[in-house]
């Protein structure tokens, strides 16, 4: 039996707001084959961050171009940094239930850019 759980394909990029707190925070661009959306690192006391842009649903396993900027808002220089995302099919409701979306998540790091979202801790401990 499928359950009805939508996913949309997508490049997302996640973080800690708490961890923009030193730069009095940021606003993290992400754009992906061209196509870009934006959005403040937000409330340090915010478990986590993100943002996302969607891609046609049917795209399949490709590899786009993913650029991302990070701009503090009082202290620090811009970091930029870019990467290829290899899309990976999702399929929400199980095997052999729709909809497939095809998605790849990085996190952003306010010194080194794009990292991979592996061992990312959403809250302190």
């Amino acid at each position: 039996m499928c359950t009805l759980v939508g996913r949309d394909s997508a490049v997302s990029v996640a973080w800690r707001p708490a961890d923009f707190e030193g730069s009095g925070g940021a606003t993290i661009r992400l754009c992906v084959d061209g196509a870009c959306e934006e959005r403040a690192s937000g409330d340090p006391g915010d478990p986590f961050g993100r943002v996302s842009v969607r891609l046609p649903q049917d795209i399949g396993p490709e590899h786009l171009p993913v650029e991302l900027t990070v701009t503090p808002v009082e202290k620090g220089r811009p970091v930029k940094d870019s990467a290829q995302a290899e899309l990976t099919e999702e399929r929400p409701n199980g095997p052999g239930c729709g909809p497939v979306a095809w998605t790849a998540t990085f996190r952003a790091d306010p010194v080194k850019g794009l990292v991979s979202p592996k061992g990312l801790v959403l809250q302190e401990k």
